[in-house]
Protein backbone atom coordinates (compact mmCIF):
# COMPACT_ATOMS: atom_id res chain seq x y z
CA UNK A 1 0.00 0.00 0.00
CA UNK A 2 2.83 2.48 0.87
CA UNK A 3 4.67 1.58 -2.25
CA UNK A 4 1.61 2.60 -4.51
CA UNK A 5 1.34 5.81 -2.37
CA UNK A 6 4.53 6.51 -3.32
CA UNK A 7 4.49 5.79 -6.99
CA UNK A 8 1.53 7.82 -7.26
CA UNK A 9 2.97 10.58 -5.82
CA UNK A 10 5.70 10.27 -8.11
CA UNK A 11 3.27 9.82 -10.85
CA UNK A 12 1.39 13.00 -9.96
CA UNK A 13 4.84 14.95 -9.42
CA UNK A 14 6.23 14.32 -13.32
CA UNK A 15 2.61 14.80 -15.08
CA UNK A 16 2.83 18.36 -13.24
CA UNK A 17 6.54 18.56 -14.39
CA UNK A 18 6.06 17.87 -17.72
CA UNK A 19 2.88 20.22 -17.92
CA UNK A 20 4.72 23.25 -16.09
CA UNK A 21 6.88 24.56 -19.55
CA UNK A 22 3.21 24.33 -21.87
CA UNK A 23 1.67 26.46 -19.25
CA UNK A 24 4.35 28.88 -19.23
CA UNK A 25 4.34 28.80 -22.96
CA UNK A 26 1.03 29.62 -23.26
CA UNK A 27 1.23 32.35 -20.63
CA UNK A 28 3.26 34.03 -22.71
CA UNK A 29 2.33 38.12 -22.47
CA UNK A 30 1.25 39.85 -25.25
CA UNK A 31 1.88 43.33 -24.92
CA UNK A 32 -1.14 45.86 -26.48
CA UNK A 33 0.89 48.96 -27.81
CA UNK A 34 -0.61 52.23 -28.39
CA UNK A 35 -0.54 53.14 -32.17
CA UNK A 36 1.63 55.87 -30.92
CA UNK A 37 4.33 53.83 -29.05
CA UNK A 38 5.48 51.86 -32.14
CA UNK A 39 6.71 53.29 -35.54
CA UNK A 40 5.48 51.22 -39.05
CA UNK A 41 9.68 50.53 -39.28
CA UNK A 42 9.91 48.56 -36.01
CA UNK A 43 6.96 45.61 -36.37
CA UNK A 44 4.90 43.54 -39.30
CA UNK A 45 2.01 43.10 -39.35
CA UNK A 46 1.54 39.26 -38.83
CA UNK A 47 -2.45 39.44 -39.35
CA UNK A 48 -5.81 41.61 -38.83
CA UNK A 49 -7.11 39.46 -35.88
CA UNK A 50 -11.01 38.65 -36.31
CA UNK A 51 -11.42 40.93 -39.28
CA UNK A 52 -9.30 39.14 -41.77
CA UNK A 53 -11.47 36.43 -43.48
CA UNK A 54 -14.87 36.49 -45.08
CA UNK A 55 -16.64 34.94 -41.96
CA UNK A 56 -15.99 38.25 -40.07
CA UNK A 57 -19.26 39.42 -41.75
CA UNK A 58 -21.43 36.81 -40.41
CA UNK A 59 -20.31 36.26 -37.12
CA UNK A 60 -17.43 37.50 -34.17
CA UNK A 61 -16.75 36.31 -31.10
CA UNK A 62 -18.36 38.35 -28.45
CA UNK A 63 -18.31 38.39 -24.32
CA UNK A 64 -19.58 39.53 -21.89
CA UNK A 65 -16.57 41.83 -20.17
CA UNK A 66 -14.14 43.53 -22.07
CA UNK A 67 -11.19 42.31 -20.08
CA UNK A 68 -12.23 38.26 -21.98
CA UNK A 69 -12.75 39.87 -25.34
CA UNK A 70 -8.93 41.56 -24.62
CA UNK A 71 -8.04 38.21 -23.46
CA UNK A 72 -9.77 36.24 -26.29
CA UNK A 73 -7.61 38.36 -29.17
CA UNK A 74 -4.72 38.35 -27.45
CA UNK A 75 -4.45 34.97 -27.15
CA UNK A 76 -5.47 34.49 -30.68
CA UNK A 77 -2.50 36.75 -31.44
CA UNK A 78 -0.19 34.35 -29.99
CA UNK A 79 -1.38 31.75 -31.82
CA UNK A 80 -0.56 33.52 -34.93
CA UNK A 81 2.82 33.80 -33.04
CA UNK A 82 3.12 37.09 -32.61
CA UNK A 83 4.83 39.57 -29.78
CA UNK A 84 2.38 42.08 -29.18
CA UNK A 85 -0.98 43.75 -30.42
CA UNK A 86 -1.54 47.32 -32.22
CA UNK A 87 -4.64 49.65 -33.10
CA UNK A 88 -6.80 47.60 -30.92
CA UNK A 89 -10.46 48.41 -30.82
CA UNK A 90 -13.12 47.30 -28.40
CA UNK A 91 -17.21 47.69 -29.71
CA UNK A 92 -19.79 47.13 -27.22
CA UNK A 93 -23.30 46.73 -28.50
CA UNK A 94 -25.52 44.94 -25.94
CA UNK A 95 -28.37 46.35 -28.24
CA UNK A 96 -28.37 42.77 -30.29
CA UNK A 97 -27.42 41.05 -27.11
CA UNK A 98 -23.42 40.39 -28.92
CA UNK A 99 -21.63 42.16 -25.78
CA UNK A 100 -17.89 43.03 -26.39
CA UNK A 101 -16.11 42.51 -29.53
CA UNK A 102 -12.42 43.25 -29.80
CA UNK A 103 -9.94 43.16 -33.07
CA UNK A 104 -6.64 44.73 -33.95
CA UNK A 105 -3.55 44.02 -35.69
CA UNK A 106 -1.23 40.94 -34.42
CA UNK A 107 2.46 42.11 -35.13
CA UNK A 108 5.96 40.96 -34.65
CA UNK A 109 8.26 43.62 -33.51
CA UNK A 110 11.53 43.96 -35.73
Amino acid sequence: MKSATIAATALAGALCAAAAPSMAAEAKAIRVYDATQLTLDRYTVLKRIWTQTWRSAFWVPSYDERADAVSALTSRAADEGADGVINLHCLNDTSWGGGYFCYGLAIKLK
